[in-house]
């Protein structure tokens, strides 16, 4: 008789070891709100900077409806403290630097607008009336620019007793601060984040580039949460802006949830479930489930700056404005269908082929797909000419052939590192 290997061994269901591909539902995210830890990231913190006061409001008002439940690493506290200047300095020039920006795009406007006049032969007083529309609009949105930035941060300084960011921070997080590690557990900690960081284990890999210690620093979080987590046995729900994969499952370039390494890790280590929010999600989650209302706008503004911070040179030289006004030079010059074939590949894992790309585009089955991208790379030089994108970007769009380069294409393909990018526009466009 052959041997039972099953006997004696535990049965398994769907999830059991695979609880990272569990979707939180409504009831997951109300159970860790109220029952569970609430840890948020130390860009959350430094970001309160980056915020409209109505935004900011909102966001302590949420951290602070979580109550008992809210803890914050030591680690997240220290990169608050080393970074908190020269966050504050870069917020407060972001203003003046969009004015300045602002007036560039004015002047091209303008030298555009100039060549186009030319070219028709448009007589010199509608010439000067279109000019005179353009720069009162220009001039409009720049006043509007300077007029919000010298009201948001007149009352915002490096001194911390007048700072109004640090007057609703500190009693927000009155006793709910873990202790830092002593000095054998740190050590080792910073050991075993140097580790992971070479093997590329989450989490913290991608910081590897930072200078000395600096590499381990998203490792001593995660650490500090474990041991808390362990403490209390419960859920976690890690609130973040970082959407880099060292802490993130990606599918498609989409976030899906915490990476399954970290979920395994917070459960061999005594505790719950982990779930992970960006700082958008976690107002829109929290809202409606602990019972506080969002002014109009908190969301949009807080996404605004999540959006702007993650525009930090991974997606190829690529940024948000960049591709958008490639998509909207595109659909300009009646380029839409290549717009919808880049957003498809993008879905598709970055790959679009050939018979999808004719659907899409309404061709007729003899026509070719030579030439397909020319609009494309016309335009990406257009923007490089212009320094909306560095001479590295990546090509958005490239033919793919099966064999012979000169026969017909197989499909089309968007570069890897612009996936995620151009996957968080076509949701912008959902939404």
């Amino acid at each position: 008789m052959a041997e039972d290997t099953t006997a004696g061994t535990d049965n398994r269901g769907l999830f059991d070891d695979f609880g990272a591909f569990r979707t939180p539902t409504t009831d997951d995210f109300t159970s860790v709100l109220t029952h569970g830890l609430v840890a948020p990231d130390a860009n959350v913190l430094l970001n309160l900077y980056r915020y409209t006061e109505q935004a900011r409001g909102d966001l302590l008002r949420a951290l602070g409806a979580v109550e008992d439940r809210l803890w914050v690493p030591h680690q997240v506290l220290v990169e608050f403290w080393r970074n908190r200047e020269s966050t504050l300095s870069d917020a407060r020039s972001s203003g003046a630097q969009a004015a300045e920006d602002m007036a560039g795009h004015a002047a091209q406007a303008e030298r555009t607008l100039r060549t186009w006049a030319n070219r028709v032969a448009l007589p010199e007083e509608e010439t000067d009336r279109l000019r005179s529309q353009l720069n009162n609009v220009f001039d409009d949105v720049q006043e509007a620019i300077v007029k919000v930035g010298e009201g948001e941060w007149q009352n915002i300084t490096h001194d911390t007793s007048t700072d109004p960011v640090i007057a609703e921070l500190e009693p927000a997080l009155d006793g709910r601060v873990g202790a830092p590690l002593g000095q054998q557990d740190y050590d080792k900690a910073i050991a075993e984040g140097m580790r992971r960081v070479e093997k590329r284990l989450p989490p913290g890999y991608m910081d590897k580039t930072k200078e000395g210690v600096g590499a381990a620093a998203d490792y001593l979080v995660w650490e500090q949460i474990l041991r808390e987590a362990s403490r209390r046995h419960c859920d976690v729900l890690f609130v973040t802006a970082d959407v880099k994969e060292d802490w993130w499952r990606k599918e498609q370039g989409f976030n899906r949830g915490p990476r399954p390494e970290l979920t395994e890790e917070l459960r061999a280590r005594g505790g719950g479930r982990l779930f992970m929010l960006t700082p958008k999600r976690f107002l829109e989650v929290a809202a409606p489930i602990l019972e506080f209302g969002l002014r109009e706008g908190s969301v949009e503004d807080i996404e605004r700056v999540e959006r702007i911070g993650n525009d930090d040179g991974t997606y190829g030289g690529w940024t948000s404005d960049a591709l958008q006004e490639l998509f909207d030079r595109l659909t300009y010059e009646t380029y839409a269908d290549r717009v919808d074939v880049i957003k498809y590949a993008a879905a598709m894992d970055g790959v679009a082929d050939a018979k999808s790309v004719y659907d899409i585009c309404h061709y007729p089955s003899d026509r070719s797909l030579r030439g397909f991208t020319k609009p494309v790379t016309r335009i990406t030089g257009l923007l490089r000419n212009l320094g909306k994108i560095p001479e590295s970007a990546v090509q958005v769009l490239k033919a793919e052939y099966d064999a012979d380069p000169g026969g017909r294409a197989s499909g089309f393909s968007v570069h890897p590192l612009l996936v995620p990018l151009v996957n968080e526009l076509g949701e912008e466009d959902e939404s």
